[in-house]
């Protein structure tokens, strides 16, 4: 079963987006399963340190998303330049869970090439839904200010172009993550941060339950899916349940979900967000030009 989408972050919405319906990207997943019983510069997110972890956290169920994860982080850092894909994202904000977003977006990670300092890029195109479709987003880091250039797009105003800080007030208004956090490495680098995090709160694992199941399909492409669950609410935990599908073949993830708890017994989980990187490919040999402003500046 392929994920449906008008057209592979994650990404963001720098100006108001007005809601209008799309049909929802699904998945599907085999019957076969196991259980887990044990892109900025460089990654904020290792193994190397383990000074805070339990003594006994291999024997934690989180032990092996942890190690999984790690490895996927240190492939992507030395063996993916940059990708390209139509990003599906659906977040909530402000208590409110907005329509379905579609990016054409491409990605190139900052790195040092020889004596080339090579940044840190983004550009991205909104597909859908109608009212920014056409909206173009750029960052290169180092440039612009830091800033991201952004032009409209959409029904309305769709010619004008402004200058918007990642961080900003305006940035983060309609979306969960800034520009800047976007890349698959910072996708796996939250990952494991998240996994450190829930050992070192539930170190004997009274309330974390964790299951991979093989041979799922995210776009027409098999994939291990690892859930991650904490059945009972608890402040200290940031979701309910977390959904993390990763391409075997790429070694990259390729759709991350997480949800809430139920508002009451019953209840279905409360979705918090979900992104979908389909037509996901990886080297595809970005090089400045493909960064340049008259993407934003110019008429297509």
């Amino acid at each position: 079963m392929r994920l449906i989408a008008p057209t592979s972050l994650l990404i963001f919405s720098v100006l108001p987006v007005f809601e209008a319906s799309a049909e929802e990207p699904r998945t599907a997943r085999k019957a076969d399963m196991s259980s887990g019983a044990s892109e900025s510069t460089s990654p904020h997110s290792s193994l190397d340190n383990q000074d805070e972890l339990p003594e006994n956290w291999m024997s934690h169920p989180l032990a092996r998303t942890l190690e999984f994860a790690a490895e996927r982080q240190t492939f992507i850092n030395t063996q993916v330049n940059d990708f390209s894909c139509v990003l599906a994202k659906r977040e909530r904000i402000n208590g409110r869970l907005r329509d379905y977003e579609y990016l054409r977006t491409i990605v190139r990670r900052g790195r040092k090439a020889g004596d080339q300092i090579i940044p840190f890029s983004v550009f991205a195109e909104f597909l859908a839904p109608k009212k920014v479709q056409g909206r173009r987003v750029l960052y290169v880091e180092g440039q612009n200010e830091n800033k991201m250039l952004v032009r409209n797009g959409g029904i309305r105003f769709a010619h004008v172009i402004v200058n918007i800080a990642p961080t900003s007030d305006a940035a983060l208004r309609e979306t969960r993550y800034p520009i800047t956090e976007l890349g698959l490495s910072n996708v796996v680098s939250r990952l494991i941060d998240q996994a450190r995090h829930d050992i070192i709160a539930d170190p004997d694992a009274e309330n974390t339950e964790v299951v991979f199941y093989r041979d799922a399909e995210i776009d027409g492409r098999v994939c291990t899916h690892i859930r991650v669950t904490h059945p009972v609410e608890d402040h200290i935990f940031t979701f309910h349940q977390a959904n993390v599908y990763v391409d075997d073949e790429l070694n990259v993830p390729l759709r991350v979900e997480t949800y809430a708890w139920p508002k009451k017994a019953g209840d279905p989980a409360v979705l918090l967000e979900e992104y979908t990187y389909m037509k996901l490919k990886l080297n595809v040999g970005l090089t400045d030009k493909d960064f340049s402003e008259e993407l934003i500046r110019n008429d297509p």
